[in-house]
C-alpha cells in the first residue's frame, strides 16, 4: 500500500434522506450543498484531492460541474440512513488498496450539511494539525 504525505478532502453525499428528499444538493445562497463543500475545498491550497463520494450518478454531475474529479460511486449496502460515515471511509480504503492505488496521510472530512464554514478556520485547523 502506498501512502502519500498528502491530505485529501472527502465529501460524503448520498442521496437517500428520508427526512428532506435530495437535502445534498437543496440550494444554499444560489448553489447546490454539495457545490460549497467542493469550492472550498478547491481553495485550500494544500489539499491535494478533492475526492466525492455517492451513490446518485445526478450528484455525480452536479460535482463535476463544480470542479470534482475523484468520485467514489458507492454501493446501496453504504448508503443506507443506517450506514456510518465510517463503513463510506473504509470502502473507499478498501476499493483502493484493491486497486493499487495510493492514499494521503490525511483526510478532510467535509460534509455538505454545513456549508457555513470559513477557509480561514479550515486552514488554521489543517495547519494547527
Amino acid at each position: 500500500m502506498i501512502i502519500n504525505k498528502e491530505i485529501w478532502a472527502f465529501i460524503p453525499a448520498r442521496s437517500g434522506s428520508k427526512s428532506l428528499k435530495n437535502k445534498n444538493i437543496k440550494l444554499f445562497m444560489k448553489k447546490p450543498l454539495i457545490a460549497h463543500s467542493i469550492l472550498l475545498a478547491k481553495k485550500i491550497k494544500i489539499i491535494s484531492q478533492i475526492i466525492f463520494s455517492t451513490d446518485s450518478r445526478k450528484y455525480l454531475k452536479i460535482a463535476s460541474k463544480y470542479g470534482c474529479k475523484h468520485f467514489h460511486f458507492r454501493s446501496s449496502k453504504i448508503s443506507t440512513d443506517v450506514a456510518s460515515e465510517y463503513s463510506v471511509f473504509i470502502d473507499f480504503i478498501k476499493k483502493r488498496i484493491k486497486a493499487k492505488k495510493p492514499l494521503p496521510k490525511y483526510f478532510l472530512h467535509l460534509r455538505p450539511t454545513s456549508p457555513v464554514r470559513s477557509y480561514k478556520t479550515i486552514n488554521k485547523a489543517i495547519n494547527f494539525f
